[in-house]
């Protein structure tokens, strides 16, 4: 009796109350194809993460060559002869194509130096010898999806593994490309190796596989011989009914033409002409499809119809209107809807909600009024869209990226779909999409097509555009090079003309010889294969079938109907909880260290910390001290956050801190004439245009000509320095203040003092209505939503007709003028009445601290503002009563930063798997909120901007 090569045996894994795996048994014998297949969230990827060592289960055992064993790790998956190509790529975008294929392992002369030649000839041996067509020199970054998926499968066909996990390998290859890895495939089967096959093709299932396993919702349905079963049958288990898989061709209704491209030429990031001279049309009522081997210009022809690409020549007319040059926004609001092919760098938001993933093209009542969000109105229709695109694992608060890749691309779908667009321009629809979606998404573009859309529908399945289409266009370098309708179109001959060979009756023929062949030989081959023992197969249906009645795990949400207001409360500790994790521990290890610090100085830590954290409020002076430093904190902090969260690494706070302190002194003694309300606003409006000043000058130059952020606010702050102690020392100086200041201003414009004895005015109540405006202006308006966007830091934001130069100046604007402020509070306030050249200790960098001290969240920063100035108020009295030096407090601050920091750079699945040891996360994420690969990361865009990619369409932020 033959070995299983891998047993598992009822594994278990939970995340919080939904259970992406319920007891599943399976076993996969050496020498045999294993074909997973199940509904999207039916949980096969999540199953094969933990055999491949990217998580682990909470019960159950691994058992591998006859041995139980903890994969903790690839590593430890790799020592196994583990290999797993991913359905979501993971390669890294700046190294060439052989030097991730041999990431890790990499070739050496003997020198000791890389041999970068040899790792390059040896991947282009490979890339023939398994039909791949690909570059060795090219950077991963400018590959296509579909070339970058063939580098996957390259990497892991380069190792010599004994079992080899396949998750959707086939997605962006063509028929031909297709027959050849199989080939492949089963020669590593002949060898011994065992393959785990994931797909949703079926037909290719059938095909490849010896055996099949179903999945659905967590638990396998049943395990059988691939021989005797249909497509039909797979799918009838996988989703438990009856599934048409494939839509039986109705004709179509030419109406007038919606989308006419005329002699388009496209030069791609290499200088390289993509498309030239490429014409197409679409009419209304009709779908054109675009068939082609990827790399072939699709990509570049999507991406300029959606206004993503730039044209070099021709033009783009969009129901009557040209809009060759148009922008995002207005060819959406001309009628157009785009489902581009790459879900996570261009679709969606992953660090959003899914409600903030639907309604950035929705903001129309009742979604959005007058620019204001209506949360309750947004989530409803996020749930009617949840629901009628049975969208798996989702409430409107589920970040997107906790959801399967099929349920992500259901959740594009739902939205460009909800539009009821003239043009639909789809590019791969169905990748990763599980059968029964499949079939609602072909029905949903026929039913847009027989609406009256015209329908511009790009796939790299062929069985999938050939089904569809009422004309289908074949591309080849650039350029279309043959059409065929539903009476003329095979895949024979389709298949001939993506490959650049006009498709002779002689070509066709010989070609479904060769399909035949491949077929065969495959076949031949899998007859071969030792016979799957009995034990293992179908266990876990029949443990099902023997205890019908054992309670069942809730798999998803209750999406029908709305989050109650405790579930809301609930979830929102949940995440703050979460959330407040690494400022707290980043603040104990710094006390801790700050601990050691004042032990080798010889005073008592505690009686130090006691004057640090609680002297200033024993006294009415302690608390004045304490809101001077507090006031302007929490407004630079507010202000930093504004800009952070848009991805501007923003540094410039102090500069603009210093033009409007400076501004608002010069309105408050040069119009003395004015009312003392009157000149109080005047004061504040000069403060505010003072700072807008100092930040819209470095995000124009960011806008226009792409100038580093961070260069232009660190300059912008030694200028605005320079600029006023000039100015107060020459045409403004006080000869009367005795230091560097200006005039006083009125003393009616002074904001008063309601309890002057502990210094609480109106300068608090100004400060934290800014802080409360722009924290609702971030978290619940439109544009607040497009900030949002835009701190995704890929290209969400451009594809939803956000204009990232228009934000880039509205952003660092409203920033500086929030900074600008905080100067002219100052400048009102008891402790002002004049600009002063020394009046901050740094407030403007003090703020950034703050803003990662509350991991750039609005309403945090309030409470990180008081723990701050708390700390700077407290630092005399510790200095005085305990004779620690006052600098500590700068240790312990600095300490604290480079603590917050520093998390970010540490492996992502390190810190989810630090995290997932708490007992709160393991109870508390829902499907409704943070999921388990998500929750960390609320607010974790931080420090995003600055490990962004320096060739972001931002620049070096």
């Amino acid at each position: 009796m033959t070995t299983p090569l891998l047993e598992l045996r009822d594994i278990t894994k939970a995340f919080g109350d939904l259970v992406a795996n319920d007891r599943i048994s399976l076993s996969v014998m050496p020498g045999r194809v294993h074909a997973l297949v199940g509904e999207n969230g039916a949980g096969k990827t999540t199953l094969m993460t933990m055999v491949a060592g990217t998580a682990q289960p909470d019960s159950g055992r691994i058992v591998f060559d006859g041995r139980e064993v903890e994969i903790t790790s690839p590593h430890r998956a790799a020592s196994l002869g583990i290999g797993m190509v991913h359905q979501h790529f993971k390669l890294v975008p700046s190294l060439t194509v052989a030097a991730n294929v041999f990431l890790g392992r990499e070739l050496r002369t003997q020198r000791g130096t890389l041999d970068t030649a040899a790792m390059e000839h040896e991947v282009a041996e490979l890339s023939r010898r398994f039909g791949l067509a690909i570059d060795p020199k090219a950077r991963i970054s400018s590959l296509s999806v579909g070339l970058r998926q063939r580098v996957e499968v390259l990497k892991a066909l380069s190792h010599d593994t004994r079992l080899l996990i396949l998750d959707e390998p086939t997605a962006v290859l063509t028929p031909q490309e297709t027959d050849e890895l199989f080939v492949v495939v089963r020669d590593l089967a002949r060898k011994g190796c065992a393959v785990l096959f994931i797909s949703h093709k079926l037909g290719e299932v059938l095909e490849i596989a010896d055996d099949v396993t179903v999945i659905r919702d967590g638990q396998v349905i049943d395990t059988r011989p691939a021989a005797g079963l249909s497509q039909a049958d797979i799918a009838q288990m996988m989703v438990g009914r009856e599934v048409l898989l494939r839509i039986a061709h109705t004709p179509a209704t030419p109406g007038d033409v919606v989308l006419s491209v005329e002699d388009l030429t496209v030069v791609d990031h290499r200088g390289v002409n993509a498309l030239t001279d490429l014409s197409l049309q679409v009419r209304s009522g009709e779908i054109v499809g675009i068939a082609g081997v990827e790399g072939n210009g699709q990509s570049e022809l999507a991406a300029a119809v959606a206004g993503m690409q730039p044209v070099a020549a021709g033009r783009i007319v969009l129901d009557g209107a040209e809009i060759t040059t148009a922008p995002v926004a207005q060819r959406r609001a001309a009628g157009l809807a785009y489902i581009p092919e790459d879900r996570h760098e261009v679709g969606s938001g992953p660090n959003l909600s899914v409600a903030e993933n639907v309604i950035p093209t929705h903001l129309t009542p009742p979604v959005a009024r007058y620019g204001w969000v209506d949360n309750a109105a947004a989530a409803a229709f996020t749930r009617e869209l949840i629901e009628q695109f049975d969208i798996r694992g989702a409430g409107p608060a589920t970040p997107i990226s906790s959801l399967s890749g099929g349920n992500m691309q259901k959740v594009i779908i739902a939205r460009e779909f909800a539009s009821e667009p003239r043009l639909l321009a789809v590019s791969q629809p169905t990748r990763g999409v599980d059968v029964g979606a499949m079939e609602f998404v072909h029905n949903a573009i026929v039913a847009r097509r027989d609406a009256g859309a015209g329908v511009l529908l790009l796939s790299a399945d062929l069985n999938e555009v050939m089904s569809l289409s009422d004309r289908l266009l074949v591309m080849h370098r650039g350029r279309i090079v043959a059409e065929f309708t539903q009476e003329t179109m095979s895949e024979a001959a389709v298949g001939l003309a993506m490959a650049g060979t006009a498709p002779t009756e002689e070509d066709i023929a010989r070609a479904r010889e060769q399909h035949e062949r491949t077929a065969a030989a495959v076949a031949t081959s899998a007859q071969g294969a030792p016979v799957a023992q009995a034990a293992g197969v179908g266990h876990a249906a029949r443990e099902a079938a023997a205890a019908p009645d054992r309670p069942a795990r809730s798999r998803r949400t209750e999406r029908g109907a709305p989050e109650t207001w405790s579930a809301r409360v609930a979830r929102g500790a949940r995440r703050a909880l979460a959330a407040s994790v690494q400022p707290v521990v980043a603040i104990v290890l710094a006390l801790l260290i700050g601990m050691g610090i004042i032990l080798a100085l010889g005073e008592n830590p505690m009686d130090a910390y006691d004057q640090l954290f609680f002297s200033s409020f024993r006294t009415p002076f302690g608390v004045a001290a304490f809101l001077a430093q507090f006031i302007p904190l929490v407004v630079l902090a507010s202000a930093v956050i504004v800009s952070f969260r848009a991805g501007f690494f923003n540094i410039g706070g102090e500069g603009q801190l210093f033009l409007g302190a400076f501004t608002a002194a010069w309105a408050g003694f040069t119009f003395t004439g004015l009312p003392g309300p009157v000149l109080t606003l005047v004061v504040l409006l000069a403060g505010f245009v003072g700072g807008m000043v100092w930040g819209f000058i470095p995000g124009l130059l960011l806008a226009l000509w792409r100038v580093d952020i961070i260069v232009t606010t660190l300059m912008m702050s030694s200028i605005a320095a320079l600029l006023t102690a000039y100015l107060v020392t020459g045409p403004f100086k006080d000869p009367t203040a005795g230091m560097a200041a200006s005039a006083k201003i009125a003393p009616d414009a002074h904001l008063p003092l309601f309890v002057a004895r502990y210094g609480i005015g109106l300068d608090l109540v100004i400060a934290l209505a800014i802080a409360v405006v722009l924290g609702l202006i971030l978290t619940r308006s439109t544009w607040g939503l497009n900030v949002r966007q835009l701190g995704e830091m890929n290209r969400f934001a451009e594809y939803t007709g956000v204009s990232a130069k228009k934000m880039s100046v509205q952003v660092m604007s409203l920033a500086g003028g929030a900074a600008g402020l905080a100067g002219a509070i100052f400048v009102l306030g008891p402790n002002g009445g004049r600009f002063l050249q020394n009046f901050s200790p740094g407030y403007g960098f003090l703020g950034i601290t703050v803003a990662l001290l509350a991991r750039l969240n609005p309403w945090a920063a309030i409470l990180a503002a008081a723990f701050y100035a708390n700390m700077m108020s407290g630092a005399n009295g510790m200095q005085i009563n305990t004779d620690v030096p006052f600098p500590l407090v700068n240790v312990l601050q600095g300490i604290i930063i480079l603590i917050i920091t520093a998390v970010f750079v540490i492996d992502r699945r390190t810190r989810e798997r630090i995290l997932a040891m708490l007992p709160f996360r393991r109870r508390g994420a829902t499907a409704s909120g943070p999921g388990p690969e998500t929750a960390a990361r609320q607010g974790d865009v931080a420090v995003a901007p600055v490990a962004a990619s320096s060739d972001h369409h931002r620049g070096d932020v």
